[in-house]
């Protein structure tokens, strides 16, 4: 899911998710003249990509995609109405298990490559656009590859030689990067930037990708970045990803989304009218499939080394939101990294060795709690019994009890774990005495993250006691 801020994100990503109203599908003709008017000034041979598509089933499937977050139950619904404090995850949350497609690649390239180096002598900078789908959760997506050059993430390019054969040159560059397979499948030409990009898809292999520590030094160029680091926070881990990149993605911004074909709600045959074609057994709609948030959790270097062959584990039962999964922010993760220390009977003020583990993590439909969020006294009253029963000196420890701050995030979801009935993540950020937000995610169901890649910190030069205001980490 993205996480916004600024008018400016809010506005491009409002595009990106463009949904028509259920009730009045006829102005789905309306919008799409509207978002053609926006896109003339990158007018190309074929129309330009974006997620509101012209086509019946693309229509169809953002009207379903919004009731399907509304459906389970009708109490959650009048909550989200009135109280405003319910977030539907964008993009379909019930595709797992079928079959996914990449449709910017099928709809938008061109194929001819040496037709067009010909026919365009003048353009000699051309950008690789390298992709695979990451198939080893249940829920796919989408990775792309940056190079790593003068303290910045961007695209890998080169630069074409007059008389020289583009496809085998392009072939050559893939060659030296991967001994396993891959595919050519097209290329983009955006006339209003002149930039070409030639597109190939690495053909992911579950058994070959295996979570290892990584590093962000010079010697480590290349970097398998999802869409929402690039979209939003514009950075993998803490190196900033090149503008001319960030822009590529919010111009197209169905490159960074994958769809998946799934049965309609309503599984009859059904006839409509819509602009002036009549759609007969429309069985099958196509829907976008969510994009994972990056998210992280800090620990000792060797919790993240263990993390990375077992598995993550859950947190204590008096955790704040129950025994589930916790995640939070690249900046908070450095403080769970360097100076919540989880090794036992230390009496140190910060980690010998920290380490930060990166996650994608599917939020699906999330729930965000509030300080002053209305609790049952009664509830409370057993909650604190459990905590005097389980709470022992170890869970003091763990990353996210931060038990001096805890009178400042209570709510009702410290005491009842019944949100997981209606939600798959719930969401909240606290502040601290300096009011600097840390937001914390926690996902109750282990199929929805995967670990990425995980990462040592350097605490040598780092303050003695945590600061909020400090910004000097360094990864190794």
């Amino acid at each position: 899911m993205f996480y916004i801020g600024g008018a400016g994100k809010k506005k491009a990503v409002k595009e990106i998710f463009k949904v028509p109203k259920s009730d009045n599908i006829e102005k789905d003709s309306d919008d799409d003249d509207a978002i053609s008017e926006r896109s003339r000034s990158r007018s190309r041979s074929r129309s330009r990509s974006r997620i509101s598509n012209t086509t019946n089933d693309d229509t169809e499937t953002d009207t379903d995609a919004e009731t399907d977050t509304d459906t389970d139950a009708g109490s959650v619904k009048q909550d989200r109405e009135e109280n405003h404090d319910y977030i539907a995850t964008l993009g379909s949350i019930d595709t797992d298990g079928f079959h996914h497609r990449y449709k910017f690649v099928e709809d938008e390239l061109d194929y001819d490559i040496e037709e067009f180096a010909e026919q365009n002598p003048e353009i000699k900078h051309y950008e690789l656009v390298i992709y695979r789908i990451n198939t080893k959760s249940t829920t796919p997506f989408l990775e792309f590859l940056f190079y790593y050059e003068n303290s910045v993430c961007k695209l890998p390019y080169y630069k074409h030689a007059p008389k020289k054969h583009i496809r085998k040159e392009s072939e050559h560059i893939m060659s030296n990067l991967f001994t396993g397979k891959y595919r050519y499948k097209g290329y983009l030409h955006d006339e209003l930037t002149g930039k070409c990009f030639i597109f190939y898809e690495k053909i992911f292999r579950e058994e070959q990708i295996q979570p290892v520590k990584l590093s962000i030094q010079p010697s480590h160029n290349w970097y398998w970045i999802c869409t929402t680091e690039i979209i939003h926070q514009k950075r993998y881990m803490s190196i900033p990803i090149h503008d001319d990149a960030v822009e590529l993605f919010i111009a197209y911004p169905a490159m960074g989304l994958l769809q998946a074909t799934v049965p309609n709600a309503d599984m009859r045959v059904r006839r409509r009218t819509r602009r002036g074609k009549n759609d007969d057994d429309e069985r099958f709609q196509t829907v976008h499939i969510e994009a994972p948030a990056i998210l992280y959790y800090g620990s000792t270097a060797c919790y993240a080394k263990n993390t990375a062959l077992y598995g993550l584990k859950r947190e204590p039962l008096t955790t704040r939101f129950g025994p589930f999964y916790y995640f939070t922010s690249l900046d908070h993760s450095y403080y769970w990294a360097c100076y919540h220390n989880t090794s036992k009977h230390s009496k140190k003020e910060r980690n010998t060795e920290g380490g930060i583990s990166r996650y994608a993590v599917f939020t699906k439909r999330m729930k965000t709690v509030f300080p002053d969020d209305d609790y049952d006294v009664d509830m409370v009253k057993k909650y604190v019994e459990r905590k005097k029963l389980f709470e022992t000196k170890i869970n003091q420890y763990r990353q996210t009890q931060e038990v001096y701050h805890h009178d400042m995030y209570d709510s009702l979801y410290s005491y009842d774990y019944s949100w997981t009935t209606d939600f798959d993540t719930i969401y909240n950020g606290y502040y601290d005495q300096k009011k600097v937000v840390r937001p914390l995610w926690c996902v109750c169901d282990h199929r929805n993250f995967q670990l990425l890649s995980y990462y040592d910190v350097n605490t040598e030069n780092i303050p003695a006691t945590y600061d909020p205001d400090y910004s000097g980490y360094t990864i190794m």
